[in-house]
């Protein structure tokens, strides 16, 4: 070609070159776009036709739990798995591997089981509950039933199941009122039985005993027995109380061995041999939690420190429990070597008869189901337990505190970390993170701070720092209520009720600076928590001595080592000096606009300048209630009401109002409108009563503490990119159908979308905060769009963060 255009001359010659390179590159870019509809028709045809080879996850609103595994109530063995009923829900093994849970995400009732059985003959688990619900799980494909009959019931108010034992088809339910019999197979109440002998009428009966021939119940006041025949009407029992020479107490677990019957309350073990009942010391000096019948001449106990065996010769055997208190007995199905009990906080041990050894399954996961103070930087989360004792020093002993991290639980508290155990540490309950350190508030205990490089730990206490408690209560018993860091990253808490309340320390000093009560409060208004703003103002709720609510504290510390420049400012519910919705302050937040939100005992107010507050007049320091957009709601404002426990702000500037009570809400960045309501009702929330929450920003994941466990939502906003490129839109293909909104994801924090068609015609324009998003799929008019491939193109706000583009096929 290039010969015979020798002639034309370097002009000719360049003018053709530019109309093939030109021809050439409209053919391509023809080609592209030719392949990319063919392709994208391709994956349409896949779609319809049934392939899911091209869809993405949808992940967007998923729940995720994230409960303990650790005390196992009661257990069930199905051929040769373990079904483990836990407070985190159930936990199934095999071989002793973790293979599945059921959490009320997978549809079980809630997480406070309280007994467990296995039906043999229609391969189900029974699983009852504090309310009275059953839950009947399919073993084969994990569907779940649930069975109402006894909390619907309205003859009696203590409806909670203590035992569930299945005999041939019939499952025998032990409940606050007496015994319902089911049909396995149909699961209809066959009968119900309310009185045994010479006992009360409606007692509630608390185990259930079945020997190869007996039933031996414990109720409220003392026991009864019967013979396993179909009759179990008041006539066919045989009760033990007072009147023939046994006591009238409340019995809380019963065995039998050949011709003796074995009773425990919780404080003594009795024994009956056919003609007398008297005290027995065979079990050891604590109550039996629970007996396991083997046969009709050998029985296993299970205190709540030790494991004892008597065989059919009478020999004890009596192996102590070194790891756990003991909950509960199950056996393995149809063979009887190996005891399985469940224990406090080391899950489930195994007893061998044989040789009187027992081992323990090494459990993963957080240590308990309790969490309070979750505070989470760059994809970590630390968290302490509750502040709120059990009243049992075993039990207390627990509450420690956590680091999650790359999917792996940390635990420490007294049992398993030496350093806390030799400060008797319980109850860490507010956290704050550091370059360096993450710090724990304790309840009496002082703080501990944790080295992020090494896991060193140093606990600051009355003992080496100059930290005190409330002086009325016991100075030596300082109570850290409120911690966190301000932007010079030195660290500040709050004493509870100290009389030098307000402590600072520079991370890795040896100790604490002390401040006085600023003279903006009264003698009365004692400090109670803790939170800083990005103006290093220290926000300070107060109480009385009662735990009423006082107020707010606003305090400007200017120099930390000059304790005479301190300024501050005390607001309450009085309309020109503060205008809080109430005098309780529960949660404070700081929103990306820079706003102060602060959750009362009734309701949640902002402060639009909170810079202005100390400096300022009344006007400045006046609280902006929430201002309902819906005009026909009961109240202008909104949630005027709502008892506030906690909140948090998503990348988005949308708040997560957390509750007492009430469940859980997401309310707009202006705070005029409910985007979502979350409660048991409607979601797979363990309980209305939400004690903490915290958002990983990278991922969108919120974290919410219930006062009976953990589990997170994934929320769309996320923290948005640097420099946008290549969009992920999700699902891909997008059916109408079958999903309900598009995910636009690699965002930067803020950007403008334009959905694009294949003409060049705008369909629809989005504003996003945020890295991620979620569209309908909806055009301008709210129509559905047609089918076909849209281009969904976001330039951002700020012209650093670039353009990004991405495609989606929509099917009408």
């Amino acid at each position: 070609l290039l010969f015979y255009l020798e002639p034309l001359g370097f002009i000719s010659k360049w003018l053709f070159f530019c109309y093939v390179y030109t021809t050439s590159f409209l053919i391509i870019n023809l080609a592209q776009e030719i392949y990319f509809i063919m392709r994208s028709l391709l994956i349409l045809f896949c779609f319809v036709f049934g392939s899911s080879n091209y869809l993405f996850s949808q992940s967007i609103g998923d729940w995720k739990t994230y409960t303990s595994f650790r005390t196992v109530i009661d257990g069930a063995t199905v051929n040769n798995d373990i079904w483990t009923l836990t407070s985190g829900g159930i936990a199934i093994y095999t071989d002793s591997i973790l293979v599945k849970t059921i959490t009320p995400i997978d549809g079980l009732s809630r997480l406070d089981g309280t007994s467990i059985a296995y039906d043999n003959k229609n391969n189900q688990i029974f699983v009852g509950y504090i309310d009275g619900l059953i839950d009947v799980i399919d073993v084969d494909d994990f569907s779940i039933k649930t069975l109402s009959d006894i909390q619907r019931n309205v003859s009696y108010i203590a409806k909670k199941i203590t035992d569930i034992e299945v005999v041939d088809d019939r499952v025998f339910v032990a409940t606050g009122f007496g015994i319902v019999e089911y049909e396995a197979s149909t699961l209809f109440v066959i009968d119900t039985y309310t009185k045994f002998g010479q006992l009360k009428k409606a007692i509630g009966v608390n185990d259930i005993f079945v020997s190869e021939t007996s039933f031996v119940i414990a109720t409220e006041e003392g026991i009864a027995t019967t013979f396993i025949d179909g009759s179990y009407s008041e006539t066919d029992w045989i009760s033990y109380n007072s009147n023939n020479g046994f006591i009238d107490n409340s019995i809380r677990s019963v065995g039998s061995k050949g011709n003796l019957i074995y009773a425990s309350s919780t404080t003594d073990n009795y024994v009956y041999d056919g003609a007398l009942w008297s005290n027995t010391n065979v079990f050891g000096a604590n109550a039996v939690v629970e007996f396991l019948g083997i046969d009709t001449d050998e029985i296993v106990a299970l205190t709540s420190t030790t494991i004892i065996y008597i065989d059919s010769a009478d020999n004890i055997v009596s192996t102590t429990l070194v790891n756990s208190s003991g909950l509960g007995l199950f056996k393995q199905s149809d063979n009887f070597d190996s005891i399985y009990f469940g224990t406090l906080y080391a899950g489930f041990g195994e007893f061998d008869k044989e040789n009187s050894n027992v081992a323990y399954l090494d459990i993963e996961g957080p240590f308990t189901n309790r969490f309070q103070g979750i505070t989470i930087t760059d994809g970590i989360l630390i968290s302490g337990s509750t502040r709120v004792s059990s009243r049992t020093t075993q039990i207390d002993r627990t509450y420690g505190y956590y680091i999650y991290k790359e999917g792996v639980w940390q635990n420490y508290n007294y049992y398993i970390t030496d350093v806390l155990k030799g400060v008797d540490i319980r109850q860490v309950f507010s956290t704050t993170i550091t370059d360096k350190y993450y710090y724990f508030g304790t309840w009496g205990r002082g703080v501990i701070r944790h080295s992020i490089d090494d896991n060193e730990i140093h606990v600051f206490d009355e003992t080496n720092s100059t930290l005190r408690g409330w002086a009325s209560d016991n100075p030596n018993y300082p109570v850290i209520t409120g911690i966190d860091t301000d932007n010079d990253g030195d660290v500040w808490l709050v004493s509870r009720f100290g009389s030098t309340p307000l402590y600072v320390q520079t991370p890795g000093d040896d100790d604490w600076k002390q401040f006085n009560p600023n003279s903006a409060v009264n003698s009365s208004d004692l400090y109670e928590n803790l939170f800083i703003d990005s103006n290093n103002q220290k926000w300070i709720p107060l109480q009385n001595s009662s735990n009423a609510g006082t107020g707010l504290l606003v305090l400007d510390t200017g120099n930390k080592d000059d304790l005479t420049d301190d300024k501050g400012v005390k607001l309450n519910s009085e309309i020109n000096s503060g205008n809080l919705p109430d005098n309780k302050i529960k949660a404070i937040v700081e929103d990306k606009n820079g706003e102060i939100w602060v959750g009362t005992e009734r309701g949640i107010a902002r402060f639009l300048f909170p810079d202005l507050i100390i400096e300022g007049g009344s006007s400045e320091r006046k609280a902006q209630w929430l201002i309902n957009e819906d005009t026909s709601a009961v109240s202008r404002y909104l949630l005027r009401d709502v008892s506030v426990t906690t909140m948090a702000v998503n990348d988005a500037n949308e708040k997560w109002i957390g509750s007492d009570g009430q469940g859980l809400w997401l309310i707009n960045a202006e705070g005029s409108k409910i985007l979502k309501r979350f409660t048991t009702d409607n979601s797979p929330l363990f309980s209305n009563n939400i004690i903490s929450i915290a958002i990983d920003d990278e991922t969108g994941e919120v974290f919410i503490s219930t006062d009976v466990g953990m589990i997170s939502y994934l929320d769309a906003p996320k923290k948005g990119v640097v420099k946008m490129k290549d969009l992920k839109v999700y699902p891909n293909p997008f059916s109408y159908s079958k999903h309900s909104s598009i995910i636009i994801d690699g965002l930067a924090e803020s950007t403008s979308i334009n959905v694009i068609g294949v003409d060049g015609t705008v369909v629809n324009s989005l504003e996003a905060e945020g890295g991620r998003i979620t569209w309908n799929g909806f055009d301008y008019n709210g129509n559905r769009l047609g089918t076909g491939v849209y281009y969904v193109v976001a330039i951002g706000n700020n012209d650093s963060t670039g353009k990004g583009i991405g495609k989606v096929i929509i099917v009408n």
